[in-house]
């Protein structure tokens, strides 16, 4: 028994490791978002005058789209890293692993009841949280994933738009 609880809560520690690097990532993506953004910010006034224009010649329907695709892409990625930070973890108010559950209840009850605690009862706990935390790490994943392919969209697109406003930047002058 004492074997497999430790190899059970070899598998809660992974699980909560993949939870850690899911949000290392959204972190990474964010980050990386917020940099884009500042950058073009600071070279964006050939594109606004682009696309001050009044008549929809074919230069400026493309900027906007691009303008457009790049913000929707760059919106939709901070959101889904943003979403990935916060998982939603019920409480069930019976485990005595699961900080949550711990937390609701006073410490002279946690004290007593982990006292009464047997190896089955720890091992059906520690199996229900591996449960439940690699549960939340593949929502975590599944978003940062669709952040990250958001983030390649918006780092296609902000490329196009850099080489555009530098292009338009040196005709200009």
């Amino acid at each position: 028994m004492e074997q497999r609880l430790r190899s059970h809560y070899a598998s809660l520690s992974r699980a909560i490791n993949f939870t850690k690097m899911a949000d290392a990532k959204a972190a990474s993506a964010v980050v990386l978002q917020i940099a884009l953004i500042g950058a073009l910010a600071f070279r964006a006034a050939p594109l606004v005058d682009i696309l001050k224009q009044s008549h929809c010649d074919v230069e400026h329907v493309i900027v906007l789209i691009i303008t457009i695709a790049y913000g929707v892409c760059s919106l939709c990625s901070i959101g889904f890293a943003g979403w990935a930070f916060f998982p939603k973890t019920p409480r069930t108010g019976s485990s005595l692993i699961y900080f949550e559950d711990i937390a609701s209840i006073p410490y002279k009850a946690f004290a007593e009841r982990s006292r009464q605690l047997n190896p089955t009862t720890i091992e059906q706990q520690l199996l229900q949280q591996i449960h439940q935390v690699s549960k939340i790490a593949r929502k975590k994943m599944n978003k940062v994933k669709c952040a990250l392919i958001l983030s390649g969209v918006t780092v296609v697109s902000w490329a196009i738009l850099m080489g555009w406003s530098s292009v338009t930047a040196s005709a200009a002058n």
